[in-house]
């Protein structure tokens, strides 16, 4: 792509989208240039089809670090503090959680939230005057936003455990004993792997992220080293983000409008699935539903359902999934080890599936959260927690 049409692709997505050069915080655009993907001579087909193979099928039970004896902190008490607990990704998380906790016989104290930064300030508080054994931040409240209670819970020897907020390699955060990081980079870098097999190496991609997250970032990032290590000079990707609160406002013209600037897009890939209606909305505005097709990430069941069914001529082609129920074990696997004060894991090694219309039957009909993973986690954590042979 010229630099001239670089420029007004960028313009045409932000005057869509309803914005001037001076008032940028509705949509940002971003153009790689093409000396970003200089990185690999050829595309590498047989590495990225080979991953879309491998991550098809139920993911296994990886044990993120060495075995440890759960039975020493039987009784302890752990106050979880959620971001929200209305949300359903909080819920399905917790219940995981539950489980683990109760397989262990930990004492899990929750206290309720709505998403507000007093509410999460008060639920330390409290917990530091309870003398808990320990504070989990679960979906995760900010910690940066919560340092002088968590200073606090340093003073009173209690440590803090952080999880389902920064993806892996992220720094590590203030007064924050251990953290539970999310597969969200593995997750982006897995979906570029799945477009460069499925355009065969020549995939011309439009990027929609959300603004305005704490790791929008280093998804994007992510995604785009995929591309330029696997895919080189045979792809191309353009990003468009959005604040959240725009979604249902925001996505359809932006995306519309880079469908009709450039012609040889052929995937949008969505960061998030929660985008997909309106990804869906933009390219039919577009008149683009028979060169463009959808890839996105979080393997939500109201997209999978999508797949399954076919919905709007199969304009969704997969959806990179991960089991909640999973990550709330995989929470209490690093609220165990910081308890016994044993070193946490610098990864969960969090299962990633990638659904299609080739696998999708697997996430149940209708498709059900957590489902198509497996539950093998349960038995692997409970051998490495000494509570099993």
């Amino acid at each position: 792509m010229t630099a001239r049409r670089r420029a007004l692709l960028a313009a045409a997505v932000a005057a869509a989208a309803g914005i001037t050069t001076a008032v940028a915080t509705a949509v940002a655009v971003a153009l790689v240039p093409p000396a970003a993907h200089a990185a690999a001579p050829a595309p590498r087909l047989a590495y990225a089809t080979a991953r879309w193979a491998r991550f098809r099928v139920e993911p296994r039970f990886v044990a993120p670090g060495p075995p440890i004896d759960a039975r020493a902190v039987r009784g302890k008490r752990v106050a979880v503090i959620p971001l929200a607990s209305a949300l359903p990704y909080q819920q399905l998380v917790g219940a995981g959680l539950r489980a683990a906790a109760r397989r262990v016989g930990i004492v899990l104290e929750e206290q309720p939230a709505d998403g507000f930064a007093a509410q999460w300030a008060a639920g330390v508080e409290r917990a530091v005057a309870a003398k808990a054994d320990l504070i989990a931040l679960v979906g995760a409240p900010d910690p940066l936003a919560l340092q002088p209670q968590l200073r606090r819970a340093r003073a009173a020897r209690i440590p803090v455990v952080v999880a389902d907020l920064y993806d892996e390699g992220t720094p590590p955060t203030p007064n924050v004993t251990a953290r539970m990081d999310l597969a969200g980079r593995a997750a982006q870098r897995l979906a570029a792997d799945v477009e460069i097999a499925w355009s065969r190496g020549r995939a011309a991609t439009l990027v929609v992220a959300s603004g305005q997250t704490p790791t929008t970032a280093g998804r994007i990032a992510a995604l785009q080293s995929e591309y330029a290590s696997v895919c080189g000079a045979g792809c191309s990707t353009t990003v468009v983000t959005v604040p959240l609160g725009q979604w249902s406002s925001r996505i359809e013209p932006a995306v519309r409008a880079a469908l009709l600037a450039d012609p040889a897009i052929t995937l949008v890939h969505a960061v998030a699935d929660g985008m997909a209606p309106f990804v869906v909305a933009g390219i039919k505005a577009a008149g683009a539903e028979r060169r463009v097709r959808i890839g996105t990430v979080d393997g939500s069941p109201a997209v999978l359902a999508r797949i399954a069914s076919g919905t709007d001529g199969g304009l969704v082609l997969f959806d990179v999934g991960t089991s909640l129920a999973w990550h709330g074990w995989a929470d209490l696997d690093v609220i165990l080890r910081a308890l016994l004060r044993q070193p946490v894991p610098r990864s969960q090694n969090l299962p990633l599936r990638v659904f299609d219309r080739t696998n999708v039957a697997a996430a149940g009909a209708p498709p059900r959260p957590g489902q198509g993973y497996g539950a093998a986690y349960a038995a692997g954590y409970e051998r490495l927690w000494g509570l099993a042979p």
